[in-house]
């Protein structure tokens, strides 16, 4: 975007080699910006973030957080605790800005950046996008305000995306209700000249009047292919993912699998995924969006996510899970066994070493 309207400020992820993953100091970067532009009368009308084709971002930094875990002492775990602080509170701040935040996603839209971009006002999917939160899989939970989007798409569907970390990719992110529109990729040329001219409209007639053309964009190439993915498939996700705990869950998946035609059906990879994942995180996970689906505001949400990564930063399955990733599956990951019990479980949603996290007293933006 070349000579942008002095009320539109557009943020352009740029870390291609990593595509586009944010680490701590976009993170500390980003924040006070983002605080800065959402004063209620200030210049800022409009905040556009993008990244590229290939990747909106791909999530955060894991390798930091995993070496600051693998460290074992506190003062080894304290910048991997600041970054979750500062990104925690650029997400609430996301959350509950009063200035519009559009966000086009193209590519890959994983882990930080779906917190980067969901709790924002307008996001924009293409036929490239793929969103996922596949944190189960490196000992991980989904964090940055999962537990509280999640939980609050339709059905069973945030739980399944949740345990699984599986992939949506194109209308069905908008389906889902991830995205609030879907355009194809080649009218992206068009949205930008859209937003070029409604970053200068007052404050919240620009979000009307985008959204309506965003709809009228989408109407031009009206989807004629087969049904998708979730038209299809999301009464069986419901009753596999509403089962009352993780082996109920896996009990279903796996029924749903051997009874497949295909081994390209859902269930087959889901069975497999939740097979390979992380048994501590699949619990924790579960137990988080349960409570998130209670969990009145968004804050309320990512205060318990800042108890729960202080967690996960002194236990084995993150390290070894994101050694994994980083070896290419050379050095497979070793779980340790679940929370046995009640208490157990609970230790996870406690203060840690670290604290609380502190956020500014703010109401939910106009949606």
């Amino acid at each position: 975007m070349i000579a942008a309207p002095q009320g539109l400020r557009v943020v352009d992820l740029h870390r291609p080699k990593a595509l586009n993953a944010l680490n701590a100091s976009m993170v500390s970067t980003l924040l006070p910006l983002v605080r800065d532009w959402q004063t209620v009368g200030g210049d800022v009308k409009m905040v556009v973030f993008r990244g590229d084709p290939r990747a909106f971002c791909a999530g955060g930094d894991i390798r930091f957080l995993a070496e600051c875990a693998a460290g074992g002492t506190p003062e080894a775990r304290a910048p991997a605790l600041a970054f979750f602080r500062e990104e925690y509170a650029l997400n609430h701040a996301i959350g509950t800005s009063q200035t519009p935040i559009v966000s086009l996603l193209e590519g890959i839209v994983m882990g930080g950046g779906v917190g980067l971009s969901v709790h924002g006002h307008v996001r924009v999917a293409t036929e490239s996008t793929t969103f996922a939160m596949p944190e189960t899989g490196i000992g991980f939970f989904p964090d940055v305000g999962g537990t509280f989007f999640l939980p609050r798409l339709r059905g069973h569907l945030g739980t399944y995306l949740g345990l699984t970390g599986a992939r949506l990719k194109g209308r069905d992110v908008h389906a889902a209700g991830v995205a609030t529109h879907f355009v194809t990729a080649d009218k992206m040329p068009m949205i930008e000249s859209l937003l070029l001219e409604f970053g200068a409209q007052p404050l919240w007639r620009c979000v009307n009047v985008l959204s309506n053309s965003l709809a009228a964009i989408d109407q031009l190439r009206p989807n004629e292919g087969p049904p998708s993915f979730l038209e299809t498939h999301s009464a069986e996700i419901d009753r596999c993912f509403s089962q009352p705990d993780v082996a109920a869950i896996r009990g279903a998946v796996d029924a749903a699998a051997a009874a497949a035609s295909s081994p390209l059906h859902w269930a087959v990879r889901a069975s497999k995924d939740l097979a390979r994942a992380s048994p501590t995180s699949l619990a924790v996970t579960l137990e988080a969006l349960r409570r998130g689906r209670e969990c009145a505001t968004l804050g309320d949400c990512l205060q318990m996510e800042f108890r729960i990564a202080d967690r996960f930063m002194r236990h084995p399955d993150f390290v070894s899970g994101v050694g994994a990733v980083m070896s290419k599956g050379a050095t497979p990951a070793v779980w340790t066994a679940p929370p046995a019990s009640a208490d157990e479980l609970e230790e996870f949603f406690c203060v840690g070493e670290a604290g609380e996290l502190d956020l500014p007293t703010a109401t939910p933006h106009m949606l």
